[in-house]
């Protein structure tokens, strides 16, 4: 009923929703406290490398890093 990918593509699908909900809640916090206070500038390791320090773009990073770790295991293992 179930392919060999299914269980772990579920599996990193749910780590990819759980990092990015807790990377986006983190975010806001921080927002609606600078905005309480005052605005900062911006700095300027952020304005040379705005999707650097990005957290959903650094979620989505893990998670192909994670896919590609689970597509090489298996490959090795059963030689799909």
């Amino acid at each position: 009923m179930f392919g060999v990918w299914t269980i772990p593509a579920l599996i990193a699908g749910i780590i990819l929703v759980f990092i990015s909900y807790y990377l986006t809640v983190g975010v806001m916090k921080k927002v609606e406290r600078r905005a309480a206070i005052t605005d900062t500038p911006i700095s300027k390791v952020i304005r040379d490398h705005p999707i650097a320090l990005n957290p959903i773009i650094l979620s989505y990073v893990v998670f192909l890093a994670f896919t590609g770790i689970i597509i090489f295991y298996y490959w090795a293992k059963y030689g799909y």
